[in-house]
């Protein structure tokens, strides 16, 4: 799959940035994925980890026997060296790990470093369930760092410059996608596209809406309009400044739908989402809300999800209640 469109950085991060860990299972995405991180590992300059565990069962009758589990493991071994060698974009420094028992469980004791960038496949329509649950896992109760899902049979654009693509709602969790994603086209000559949705205004309806109830939603909707309009243009502006190319798409209505729309006409190379926005300051046990939930589940292009960090980070939480994640993504 090539990968030539995503953003391709010039300037390499600060030495304070983790590494790009592929999350490969020996299955036929491993090469994609392998491919995809060892282009962001290189343009980041940071170093890169073909990262495969062998999973068991923890019923000990189950357990394989001894001999049987030593040639996984050789063979294992091989195909990480495979593919390390067939990498077209070789970064200067590619670490093999295998590791064994639950890949959740061991992915998190493996990131420990600030920063690390998780490379993993994203929905695939004919996968199973089973796969589906192993994203949703990860997305929800891995420990802190970005996530970038590659979907399956992506076909990036060959001409024009990269475009990434960051959702805003003006929450704090929003401003760290933002400054993720200004990052990345600072170092890409990216164009950032930044996407703000008004929802419409609500009021609590007992019958048909008198003529001061429709005023009162015209004016609110006025004001909301300016509102969104007055800070979307400070942030063009503010990143303008920064020597960056910069638009902005004001949208109105439902934010999931109309989020999914707009990206759908855009087709950017790369989606910078936030895990929570408003709703996290209600909902501080969600690990991940129901707009970002939504978008993983219907994207069909490379997503960067940026999650919290902090004390939530790397906790076992919930999505939004009645919401769902990619039910068929899977690990590569």
């Amino acid at each position: 799959m090539p990968v030539s469109s995503l953003p391709l950085p010039h300037a390499p991060d600060t030495p304070t940035q983790g590494p790009v860990i592929a999350c490969v299972d020996g299955s036929h995405r491993s090469q994609e994925i392998a491919q995809t991180a060892a282009h962001y590992a290189q343009s980041f300059d940071r170093p890169l980890v073909l990262y495969r565990v062998l999973e068991h069962s923890h019923d000990p009758a189950a357990l394989p026997d001894p001999l049987e589990w030593n040639i996984r493991r050789q063979e294992a071994r091989r195909d990480l060296r495979r593919l390390r060698d067939s990498l077209p974009e070789q970064p200067g420094e590619v670490s093999l790990e295998l590791n064994e028992g639950d890949w959740l469980v061991a992915l998190a004791d493996r990131v420990g470093e600030t920063g690390a960038l998780l490379v993993i496949g994203a929905p695939g329509s004919r996968e199973s369930r089973d796969a589906g649950g192993r994203v949703a896992r990860l997305v929800t109760q891995a420990p802190s760092g970005s996530l970038l899902l590659v979907p399956p049979g992506y076909a990036p654009r060959g001409i024009g410059s990269p475009r990434i693509a960051v959702p805003l709602d003006g929450s704090n969790f929003a401003e760290a996608a933002l400054a993720e994603a200004a990052r990345l086209a600072r170092r890409s000559h990216a164009e950032l596209l930044l996407l703000h949705v008004i929802p419409e205004s609500g009021l609590t309806d007992f019958g048909p809406p008198a003529t001061s109830d429709l005023e009162l939603r015209i004016r609110l909707d006025r004001r909301n309009a300016q509102a969104a309009g007055g800070f979307l243009e400070r942030t063009r502006r503010r990143l303008v400044d920064q020597g960056l190319a910069v638009r902005s798409l004001c949208l109105k209505g439902d934010p999931r739908t109309s989020l999914l729309r707009a990206l759908g006409e855009e087709a950017p190379d790369l989606v910078v989402l936030s895990a929570k926005g408003q709703g996290g300051k209600r909902c501080n046990d969600l690990s991940i809300g129901g707009t970002a939930s939504y978008l993983l589940d219907h994207l069909t292009g490379p997503v960067m999800l940026v999650r919290p960090s902090g004390p939530l980070a790397g906790r076992a939480l919930p999505i939004a209640p009645g919401e769902r994640l990619p039910g068929s993504a899977h690990m590569a």
